[in-house]
């Protein structure tokens, strides 16, 4: 399900203090009880309150090597990865909201604004700068032979705008969101943990059937390799 969890600290924590404090406390997926949740929420609702690091990390690692951006850094057109833990996994992403009309093309299958969507992995995520962006919540139950044109048991929770001093922690293969742009422009932390197996869904939601799969870069490489070998 959907967690919320709310502070009112306004201490802070360096990057990698907010690194060394979850690798201390995560051990996988089968560690994320809610007392561990609310622990790693808590430091993540810390490093938001440090408005320093990330402007210095662009400055350090984006402007000074534009030319030069590792492979893998970048996460789509308006995420960027910070922290990489490989075992267990772990990241930390930074995300970036434009209002409405503005780096987004509305045309676009993926548009984060259109697309109703799952994750196959749990993440927890909270307001850094801005007013935060709005996300309508969804669950449904995922079952292994759910695919595109199945109906599912979709269900509409509630609307809720991201806000400072709170963390949000989305469960995988059973919350699902349909964000809306912010009034202005924002940026979003995220920890994101372990993917699982299952499949990633696009949901319509006024019928609440499923309409596409969201494929990774990963699944799309082995899918060509697939069929180049298949056409050789």
């Amino acid at each position: 399900m959907t967690y919320s969890f709310k502070f009112t600290t306004t201490h802070s924590i360096s990057l990698q203090e907010f690194i060394e404090n979850v690798a201390a406390s995560y051990d996988g997926p089968e560690s994320l009880t809610e007392h561990n949740l609310h622990y790693l929420a808590m430091q993540l609702q810390l490093l938001a309150n440090n408005k320093y690091f990330l402007s210095r990390i662009i400055s350090e690692h984006v402007l000074q090597n534009a030319l030069s951006v590792e492979t893998g850094n970048v996460y789509g057109n308006d995420s960027f990865v910070l922290y990489v833990n490989r075992s267990p996994f772990f990241q930390v992403r930074v995300c970036f909201w434009h209002p409405d009309g503005e780096q987004k093309r509305q045309n676009d299958k993926m548009n984060v604004y259109q697309c109703l969507h799952d994750h196959n992995f749990g993440f927890l995520t909270t307001n850094y700068y801005g007013p935060g962006y709005i996300s309508r919540f969804y669950q449904y139950q995922y079952r292994d032979e759910l695919d595109v044109d199945c109906a599912s048991t979709l269900k509409f929770c509630g609307m809720h705008q991201l806000s400072k001093h709170e963390v949000i922690f989305y469960e995988p293969s059973k919350d699902a969101h349909l964000q809306v742009a912010p009034s202005a422009f924002s940026i979003s932390l995220n920890l994101m943990f372990e993917t699982n197996t299952n499949k990633q869904f696009i949901f319509d939601p006024s019928t609440g059937r499923i309409i596409d799969k969201v494929i990774s870069s990963s699944d799309k490489a082995q899918q060509f390799i697939k069929e180049l070998s298949n056409a050789t």
